[in-house]
């Protein structure tokens, strides 16, 4: 009978057994777990270094943009000052072609001179001249500055001397030594005068 009772038991033992949890579950979930997080944490890093590369690439891109600027302006620099270099090149061709026009005439007068000519017919010839030289400067904005009979003024003469004047007050340019000329408003060269002191002084 005891014998009986005992298979009786056995196989509610064995059921008993497939029906306990597996030993060690609880530790492998919490494993799987682990593992998770760290793919997680892997996967954050490589973002951070994909945002890091692109603002690595961005700042190399900004540089180089950077530097072909400069290179640009460079360039820029560079042809601006050859055509301004060019330009006034053209500029002095021009003009000295025109000046040596009035050279011609000065050789053809002086030639002339040299034989039978009247001082008259000289005197004309230069007055020609020098009318087609004034004529030439004119054209270049180039104008004689006014002297004698105004007030003196350093921006536009340079005073050599003073003279007694009975004709010009005190401070009054008395006597132009040498023309000078404006380009525009720009002097290119000061006349060169004598300033009135007022009149001479009676003993």
């Amino acid at each position: 009978m005891a014998k009986d009772k005992k298979l009786k038991n056995s196989p509610d033992e064995n059921v008993s057994v497939k029906n306990k949890p597996e030993e060690g579950l609880e530790d492998r979930e919490a494993d799987e777990a682990v593992i998770e997080n760290e793919n997680d944490t892997s996967v954050d890093v490589e973002v951070e270094l994909t945002e890091t590369e692109k603002l690595q690439q961005k700042i190399l891109e900004l540089e180089d943009r950077l530097a072909r600027q400069v290179a640009e302006f460079e360039n820029y620099k560079k042809r601006t000052a050859r055509n301004y270099d060019e330009l006034i090149r053209s500029a002095s061709d021009r003009i000295l072609g025109e000046i040596l026009e009035v050279v011609d005439n000065f050789d053809r007068a002086l030639a002339h001179a040299n034989g039978d000519s009247d001082a008259k017919s000289l005197e004309e010839g230069m007055k020609m001249i020098a009318g087609q030289l004034h004529t030439l400067i004119g054209k270049y904005d180039v104008r004689p500055i006014e002297a004698v009979g105004k007030m003196f003024d350093p921006n536009l003469h340079e005073a050599l001397m003073q003279v007694e004047s009975d004709e010009y007050d005190e401070g009054v340019v008395a006597v132009e030594m040498s023309r000078g000329y404006q380009l525009g408003d720009k002097v290119l060269r000061h006349s060169k005068v004598g300033v009135s002191k007022g009149k001479k002084e009676k003993e």
